[in-house]
């Protein structure tokens, strides 16, 4: 009993902790997909039935089950599809900007996957700030100056590679920096959660350490972690939870509009 009495007041800390944490995460992604209207309710089932589905397919393998649940929301492939490699984008931007001061710290912790992580990442920003400019000088020099069919299909490619641009440009334009505040608000939340879950399971001696060696894990199936089976298994749980009541706060949506329980 006296363990149970000293476990509770941590494991509501974690809840609300956990509940901080999708919160900022959802809010992110509501934001990219602000624009086609998806309503509140069917957004809430729909992020968290996709999340659980990601914690618990490994190798992150549920990003395809959430794409293709984004697509079915928004009838859009494109807008289905980049909403959540946006959103990944995002997360993953502001994981980094974290696990950067952290891993000089604890450079034990630093992998070949974190390090290409990164340089992907600083790759995407550059390709993304100069394609306008290229294109519009790649565009314009190929029409003056086409000889071959294979012009016709680099402007093709081009004209191809420009919908997309535009789509990304569609999804984020103004909300760059909130979006990336969002992410960093969440890893924040997460790491605290972390630390108070560390402390719950094994007492003192938490050091940013320990996440940075969760974080590792989850990037490289090599590493270990001290927490990382128990901490997935319980935050599985929760998103559980969060899926069905979501699912009934939908259902409550939906039942009028079909009619149930109506008489004649």
């Amino acid at each position: 009993m006296t363990d149970v009495r000293n476990y509770l007041p941590a494991a509501i800390v974690m809840v609300f902790l956990f509940g901080l944490v999708h919160l900022f995460k959802l809010a992110r992604l509501y934001l990219v997909l602000i624009d086609e209207k998806i309503g509140l309710r069917r957004f809430l089932f729909a992020y968290f039935m996709t999340t659980l589905m990601n914690s618990v397919i490994p190798l992150k393998l549920g990003e395809f089950y959430r794409i293709y649940v984004f697509n079915r929301l928004t009838g859009s492939v494109e807008i289905g599809f980049l909403s959540v490699v946006i959103d990944r984008f995002f997360d993953t931007l502001g994981l980094v900007l974290i696990l950067i001061p952290l891993q000089i710290l604890y450079p034990d912790t630093v992998s070949a996957v974190s390090i290409l992580l990164t340089a992907f990442l600083v790759v995407i920003v550059f390709i993304y700030c100069i394609f306008l400019s290229t294109y519009r000088y790649l565009n314009r020099y190929i029409i003056l100056n086409r000889t071959s069919r294979r012009s016709m299909a680099v402007l093709r490619a081009l004209s191809g590679l420009k919908v997309w641009y535009d789509y990304v440009k569609r999804l984020v334009s103004g909300r760059y920096g909130l979006l990336l505040l969002l992410s960093l608000l969440a890893w924040t939340a997460e790491g605290i959660l972390i630390r108070v879950f560390y402390g719950a399971r094994f007492g003192k001696g938490f050091q940013m350490r320990v996440f940075c060696e969760y974080i590792a894990s989850i990037l490289d199936s090599s590493r270990q972690s001290l927490i990382g089976t128990a901490y997935t298994e319980r935050c599985a749980v929760l998103l559980l939870f969060a899926t069905i009541l979501s699912g009934v706060f939908w259902a409550f949506t939906i039942i009028p509009e079909l009619g149930i329980g109506r008489k004649g």
